[in-house]
């Protein structure tokens, strides 16, 4: 990618921004790496190393943290592990060691995160953890890299003899100690060590009255240290065996490097791979610390900044407590060049950086300080003017530094170059530098170059204003306290508030009248009309966010009037369903309380048989009744739930909002957003989803998020109800068959009745009436009274039976009594106990239920 001048990075401060990104690299070569970044103009490469940044930084937002990265190169190790025969030290191993453990703590921890992290699964494709060479290293040294006794026979055998001949030594050296302290001739110190032996401090009158070898003297020769002969032919061996000891830890160590060095390209591997997580971890770091992330890209010039923050700008006030203020700006091809204006400390040159910095950083492979929904797009250069670049060694002034530039922008700016002035037009007469700068916006303007430039040139802005693609923009100033704001209004243009900030500083009013009257009449109206215009643009930015302020008011107290209805409608709704459940159960009850009474008052046996046959037709159409009821009432649920579904599927969502997947428990976060996709994360696992599949994680608890679930959560109906239910029919045939076997039952009760006589009362038909009743295997009811059995199976709630109607006149002999009537009731009980559990057991035929009853009768 081009880039100019030679400064550009300085001048944008750009270099900061990557020094900030090298302080959170633990390797020197990734810091190395992040130090020459410069921007690309290869869209694919550099859009896949934002990915990788991306989905890293994704993983911390997350809590998970990328394991600790060994810091230590092992390039020198693998230059001398190409040597034939060289050997490493222990501590070089402990190194080697400690890289290969961190590759396999990164390898596992990336491959458990394999489906949130594709982009960096690429590192790892051709690689697999290694534990064969830390567990040999491990098998010969020790953790401060010592070589183990265990190592080999002969270490073992070797360094046993050195303990004994030590622990003899020591014990020889006291004795002589003991002996010299006697006589003495002993120092105060009376013993120190040379060339790793222990020696004796003799007084420097004594010298010659020790026997042994001398080996030096204090700085003052008031002491003399001398090895007694006592020690020496012990100490010699020692000596000896040290030797030998350093020869088989050098054999051992030479052997671990010829082993160590098959794995050379591995190791190699495993750095590289580790050096290139260490830079893009570093990126990514610098991104969760500035809440950077990755835009909307396009491969195309396209600049749509929503709520940009200068990284730099950001720090620098973060230490005086400051806030900075978020900047919007559009470059397309609607507007490729913008012409800001305003006042001298507006902000103008930190928008002009802010939009350069954020470019040269995506392009490089940061992600940036945007909002999300920002749209970025590419160039092939970036070219910028900025600050006062007047040359001594050159002898160029600011302007012919700035004209020098000028001719360089026209001569390599084209339809893919942004380029960035700060001052356009300024260093020289206002009148002839004006007039050379509309010529130079005219000739970028005819290039199609992309750029932003400052101002305070009211012709450039009047130019801006005429020519197609170019466009003024202002930086927004209160021109009640005269303070600015530090707001870019794209579309109009600003004053310079040149006397309005005199006046502030305190300036002499006579003064600065004096000074209007020395401007022509046409500049002193162009810049009142420009105040105008910009007290004009505040007023209405201030009533912009009240209304907005005041919409979101409304719509939030839209929304909880929306809920509150919502749960009325439902009480309504439940209280309808409730009442319209209990009139029926009412008129149900009183049909089957008819039955219980007009049963009681029948005197014949077709008169009984009909009540019962009706009394199975009513059960059957009460039952279906309810199975329709139960129906509708899902259905309508369904419906209801249905549309809260569509509403909370579209309801929006950012990054980081909890949500859960349409019939899930689990809850989730959204981590990634590419129009209508969305990339969940759903415990250790990541999901793409439509928004259609998905809805907030607090609503609808449970399996109530979906419809399926609500309904088999739904409101639960009566216990009566549920009796009923088990003597529903299937379907409405069912119905019919029942109605044309009460039919058929009626029918032959009639011709039963014609032929058959009730035997008269004795003991001989009530034992056939009981050997009848126990040959009959009818299921036996629960112990509750004839009416709670009656209006279990009625599905209605308990009633009180009707007295019979009265009978007028004389008393005749078949008038029922309490008792009498008690016994007429129960075979229709039986009966309808019997109907209760058709459902579960095949049902006694109709013949059977007339047997029970002509027995009853015959009985009584």
């Amino acid at each position: 990618m081009k880039t100019y001048p030679e400064d550009l990075f300085e001048s944008i401060e750009f270099d900061l921004v990557k020094q900030a990104v090298a302080k959170r690299a633990v390797t020197e070569r990734a810091r190395e790496r992040i130090q020459s970044l410069k921007p690309s103009s290869d869209f694919v490469i550099t859009t896949g190393d934002l990915q990788e940044v991306h989905e890293i930084l994704g993983l911390y937002q997350s809590d998970f943290a990328v394991p600790a990265l060994a810091a230590e190169d092992i390039k020198p190790f693998l230059l001398r592990l190409k040597i034939q025969g060289a050997t490493l030290e222990g501590e070089d191993f402990l190194v080697i060691k400690s890289m290969i453990e961190s590759f396999n703590r990164v390898h596992y921890f990336f491959k458990e995160h394999a489906m949130r992290t594709p982009s960096i699964q690429d590192k790892f494709a051709h690689l697999t953890p290694n534990k064969e060479v830390p567990n040999e290293i491990d098998r010969v040294l020790d953790r401060r890299g010592v070589v183990k006794t265990s190592a080999s026979a002969e270490l073992g055998k070797i360094r046993a003899t050195l303990t004994k001949k030590r622990a003899a030594a020591d014990r020889i050296f006291y004795r002589a100690v003991k002996k010299y302290q006697g006589a003495g001739v002993l120092a105060d110190t009376q013993e120190s060590v040379h060339d790793n032996k222990r020696v004796l401090a003799i007084e420097g009158a004594f010298k010659g009255r020790v026997n042994g070898v001398f080996h030096g003297s204090s700085a003052k020769a008031s002491i003399f240290f001398v090895e007694p002969s006592e020690t020496l032919e012990i100490n010699n061996e020692i000596t000896l065996l040290e030797e030998e000891e350093k020869r088989e830890v050098t054999r051992i160590l030479r052997l671990l490097t010829a082993y160590v060095a098959g794995y050379r390209e591995v190791l190699r591997d495993f750095s590289t791979a580790l050096y290139q997580i260490d830079f893009v971890n570093a990126k990514a770091l610098y991104a969760l610390d500035e809440e950077a992330c990755l835009p909307q890209l396009v491969d195309k010039p396209h600049i749509e900044l929503i709520k940009a923050i200068n990284p730099v700008l950001r720090d620098f006030h973060k230490a005086k407590k400051k806030p900075v203020v978020p900047l919007d700006i559009r470059l397309d091809t609607k507007t490729r060049i913008l012409v800001i204006s305003g006042p001298n400390a507006g902000g103008k040159s930190i928008t002009l950086k802010t939009v350069g910095l954020l470019q040269l950083m995506l392009q490089s492979g940061l992600l940036v300080t945007v909002h999300p929904d920002t749209t970025m797009g590419w160039f092939n250069g970036i070219m910028a003017d900025i600050g006062d670049a007047q040359s001594i060694e050159n002898e160029l002034s600011t302007y012919s530094s700035k004209l020098n530039k000028m001719k360089y922008f026209l001569d390599a700016a084209y339809g893919k170059t942004l380029v960035l002035i700060d001052e356009f037009g300024s260093g020289s007469d206002p009148d002839l530098g004006s007039s050379m700068a509309q010529v130079f916006l005219r000739a970028l303007n005819e290039s199609k170059t992309y750029g932003v430039m400052t101002t305070h040139y009211n012709s450039i802005k009047a130019l801006a204003s005429e020519l197609p693609l170019v466009e003024n923009g202002s930086m927004q100033f209160n021109s009640t306290d005269l303070t600015p704001e530090f707001k870019l209004n794209q579309g109009v243009p600003g004053s310079s508030y040149t006397y309005e900030v005199a006046q502030q500083v305190g300036v002499d009013k006579r003064l600065i009248d004096e000074a209007r009257l020395v401007l022509n009449e046409s500049t002193v109206a162009m810049d009142r009309l420009l105040v105008g215009i910009q007290k004009e643009k505040n007023q209405l930015a201030h009533q912009r966010a009240q209304l907005t302020s005041r919409l979101e008011e409304l719509e939030q107290l839209k929304e909880k009037q929306g809920r509150k209805i919502d749960q009325l409608e439902d009480k309504v709704r439940r209280q309808s369903a409730m009442n319209e459940q209990q009139n029926a159960m009412i008129t149900w009850g009183k049909k089957f309380q008819g039955l219980v009474n007009e049963y009681a008052e029948q005197r014949g046996k077709k008169g009984k048989d009909e009540v019962v046959g009706r009394f199975k037709v009513y059960a059957g159409e009460r039952a279906n009744q309810t199975q329709d009821e139960r129906t509708i009432k899902k259905t309508r649920y369904e419906k209801q739930q249905e549309k809260k579904i569509k509403k909370l599927t579209s309801a929006p969502v950012k990054i980081g909002d909890r949500v859960k997947l349409i019939g899930s428990r689990q809850p989730g976060e959204i981590i990634e957003i590419k129009k209508n996709q969305f990339l969940l994360a759903i415990g250790a696992l990541t999901t793409w989803a439509t928004r259609d599949k998905f809805i907030p994680a607090e609503s609808l608890h449970g399996d109530q998020g979906t419809l399926k679930g609500k309904a088999r959560g739904g409101v639960k109906e009566p216990e009566i109800e549920k009796a009923v239910e088990s003597t529903a029919p299937k379907s409405k045939q069912q119905v019919v068959a029942e109605k044309k076997k009460a039919k058929k039952s009626i029918k032959k009760s009639q011709k039963t009745a014609k032929t058959t006589q009730i035997e008269p009362k004795s003991a001989k038909n009530k034992a056939k009436s009981k050997n009848t009743k126990v040959r009959k295997s009818v299921p036996k009811s629960p112990e509750k009274s004839p009416k709670e059995k009656l209006n279990e199976v009625a599905g209605s709630k308990p009633l009180k039976t009707a007295p019979p109607k009265k009978m007028t006149g004389k008393k005749k002999p078949h008038d029922l009594t309490p008792q009498r009537r008690a016994q007429l009731e129960q075979p229709l009980k039986k009966v309808a106990s019997s109907a209760a559990k058709e459902e579960q057991a095949p049902r006694e035929s109709t013949d059977a239920d007339l047997e029970k009853l002509k027995a009853f009768f015959g009985k009584n």
